[in-house]
């Protein structure tokens, strides 16, 4: 009788073990299951992530009215200045971020091409035309129309280099975000919130804090620039100070696009940031015309190699982007200036090149909290190589590219 209660306890507890390894098992295969399910479909949650996150809003008719009105001052004096020729252009502009879209997921030997030849017909139309029809205008009306078309022809090109990957960080999902972003004289990104009004109001006091800054050193320099100008040095620095004011006058057909897209998920990014203060050249070209840096960037540096190959990319990317800029001054001044723009593009690629690879090189980790940092002299060698080759960049540009001075920065003469 014994024996027969034993027996049956471990039967029972053979069958409980039993039971309990097979609800282990059981355990563990759900939770490889679970595992491997989570991993082969993280890339479709990260899409159907972006798609929620993007998808809730698309311009509809009002919108695009909106952005007409925005951009009806210049597309008016473009239709104006150019004439006949202006129906091709502005059609090309906005053809452009539907072609990228159409192209998005070819490989960089069909999109570059494409890409190459749009830019060229595009800066083509424009050039013959600031020769042919703004013959009698001075320098500095030039300058605005062919800057402004340059932006606008930049932010939207690049996304034919760019890709899907470009393509995906600005939001542009589709054939109606495609056409309305072609349509903005900058680039914009397609955001989850609506844009405040009260960051286009602090847009709006920074860019015209930094106009009425040049308007008040027009003034006070008037009477001093002869003196100056006797001295390269306080010239450049005066270059300088005027330049990364007066640029800021480009930022404005974008704010006036973003005040139309006040409540809206539409972020402007403008072309130019506050650059007189930049501590090294990363910074600066991050804030310098960030339509055509952006543009060169995906046309150049990074089918040339990136970083990997710095010391190809790096010199190769100014080079052509100097050359880029001799119908500029062809068209500003008549005088292609080949010696002029590839010295001061050259000086500009030399600080960028030593910096990148310097920043390899003194760049450590801190072993508190593992985050990177740069030693602390280097820092301030990076500040002054980046602010010399900046005013020297600056003076050669004024002088031997555009063949003007300060006085004419100004507009003293």
């Amino acid at each position: 009788m014994v024996v027969s209660e034993s027996t049956e306890q471990a039967s029972n507890c053979s069958a409980g073990d039993s039971n309990q390894n097979n609800q282990m098992v059981m355990m563990i295969n759900n939770n490889d299951d679970e595992e491997e399910q989570l991993y082969t479909s993280i890339e479709e949650q990260d899409e159907r992530r972006y798609q929620h996150q993007h998808k809730e809003w698309n311009p509809d008719a009002i919108t695009y009215v909106r952005a007409a009105i925005a951009m009806s001052p210049f597309m008016s004096y473009l239709c104006y200045k150019m004439q006949l020729v202006a129906i091709p252009y502005l059609a090309l502009q906005m053809l452009s971020i539907p072609l990228a879209l159409k192209l998005r997921d070819h490989s960089g030997c069909i999109r570059w091409p494409s890409a190459f030849v749009f830019v060229a017909l595009l800066g083509g139309i424009k050039t013959s035309s600031v020769l042919m029809k703004f013959g009698n205008d001075n320098v500095a009306v030039k300058g605005m129309f062919y800057a402004f078309t340059a932006f606008w022809e930049c932010s939207n090109a690049v996304h034919i280099f760019g890709g899907r990957d470009s393509m995906d960080r600005f939001g542009i999902i589709n054939y109606q975000r495609a056409f309305f972003a072609a349509l903005c004289p900058a680039q914009i990104k397609f955001t989850a919130q609506v844009f405040p009004r009260d960051r286009w109001v602090r847009a709006l006091l920074h860019i015209g804090g930094y106009l009425a800054t040049f308007a008040a050193l027009r003034l006070v320099l008037r009477y001093v620039a002869e003196t100056i100008e006797m001295y390269a040095v306080l010239e450049a620095e005066a270059n300088v100070i005027c330049i990364s004011c007066l640029v800021h006058i480009w930022n404005f057909p974008p704010l006036l696009y973003q005040m139309f897209m006040t409540g809206y998920r539409v972020k402007v990014i403008y072309p130019f940031g506050s650059i007189y203060l930049s501590t090294s050249s990363r910074e600066f070209w991050s804030k310098w015309s960030r339509p055509g840096s952006s543009l060169i960037r995906h046309m150049f540096y990074y089918p040339l190699g990136g970083k990997g190959r710095a010391f190809l990319s790096i010199p190769l990317m100014f080079l052509l982007n100097a050359s880029s800029h001799y119908s500029v001054s062809e068209a500003l001044v008549g005088d292609k200036s080949e010696l002029g723009w590839n010295v001061v593009f050259g000086a500009l690629g030399l600080a960028a090149t030593i910096e990148v690879y310097c920043d390899s090189f003194f760049e450590g980790i801190n072993t508190d909290d593992g985050t990177r940092s740069t030693n602390k002299w280097w820092t301030r060698v990076r500040f002054v190589l980046a602010s010399a080759s900046l005013r020297f960049a600056a003076y050669t540009l004024l002088h031997k590219c555009l063949n003007s001075s300060l006085h004419s920065l100004l507009g003293l003469q």
